[in-house]
């Protein structure tokens, strides 16, 4: 009995005797055998003197410019970066990630690129809803942290929401209003109102640059000649649509009064569509809202 406490004790000493001797005078809060990189950190942000988005229907003349800066001035600069640039379509895709620009040792930087870069970079045209986004790989010594890891954050995610911090520089491919599309014979391709059958032309003019007139070639809103017309606004920064309120005749039925309003709806210029949810009233009450679309006539 005697000799197995002795056994307990002793082996209870060799292991802490082992464990003491596992430390070293340099060990504390960080050991200093532990490499520690100082990793700067780098602001990419839009210039706003070039391109904001990539417009599919004029893709020459996409310019979009960012800088490439450190964010607190002053600071010891990477050893180099590469800016690299990754490409999405409604998700988030790091396995697709290509260099834009190597070694890049100035800071600021400026880059511009155009869209032929961009598809020549990823070999295959720039589709509607694709995003691009440029960041830089950063170098310290011989050491490289990633924008865009397979897994884990990128260099720039600790700072987002800093003030004029960004973490890297995105470009959208979007169809951007074209004015000189919404002109024209347009074929109603549904109307869940149930009075334009399918087919019938309704003609649209341009009243702005932001802004068309569209004919509602309905015999039941009287009098008619002239055909009942209404105005709708584009808002070019999302191609959404609305409109006021605007009466198109006197009777419609046995009711005073139609008027029509555009509740919300988009323009799709890629497709030469527009869809309209206009709200339909009369002065004797309101017949809910439903959905107008049209095509452009070829």
């Amino acid at each position: 009995m005697k000799i197995r406490k002795i056994n307990i004790l002793l082996a209870v000493s060799l292991g802490a005797i082992s464990a003491f001797s596992g430390c070293r005078k340099d060990d504390g809060a960080i050991p200093e055998r532990v490499s520690i990189a100082a990793v700067p950190t780098i602001t990419t942000n839009i210039d706003a003197t070039g391109s904001q988005a990539i417009n599919l229907l004029n893709l020459a003349s996409f310019s979009g410019k960012f800088k490439v800066d450190l964010y607190f001035p002053g600071t010891t600069p990477p050893s180099k970066v590469d800016i690299v640039v990754r490409k999405s379509n409604g998700t988030v895709n790091n396995s697709n990630v290509k260099v834009f620009k190597a070694g890049v040792t100035s800071f600021p930087s400026t880059f511009t690129v155009t869209a032929a870069e961009i598809a020549t970079l990823f070999g295959v045209p720039i589709a509607l809803a694709d995003a691009y986004d440029f960041a830089p790989d950063i170098y310290v010594g011989d050491r490289k942290f990633e924008a865009f890891p397979a897994t884990g954050n990128g260099t720039g995610a600790g700072l987002n929401g800093q003030p004029f911090f960004s973490e890297f520089a995105r470009f959208a491919a979007i169809c951007a209003y074209d004015p000189t599309i919404y002109v024209g014979d347009f074929e109603v391709v549904s109307d869940a109102f149930g009075e334009l059958a399918a087919g019938t032309i309704v003609t649209l003019t341009t009243v702005t640059a932001t802004s068309f007139r569209a004919t509602y070639p309905n015999p039941a809103a009287l009098p008619n000649p002239p055909v009942p017309t209404f105005v709708v606004d584009v808002n070019t920064a999302n191609n959404n649509v609305t409109s006021t309120k605007q009466q198109i005749g006197t009777n419609f039925y046995q009711y005073t009064n139609p008027a029509v309003q555009v509740a919300s709806g988009s323009v799709a210029p890629c497709s030469k569509e527009v869809t309209m949810n206009i709200t339909y009233t009369v002065a004797q009450g309101s017949f809910g809202t439903a959905a107008l679309k049209l095509r452009k006539k070829p």
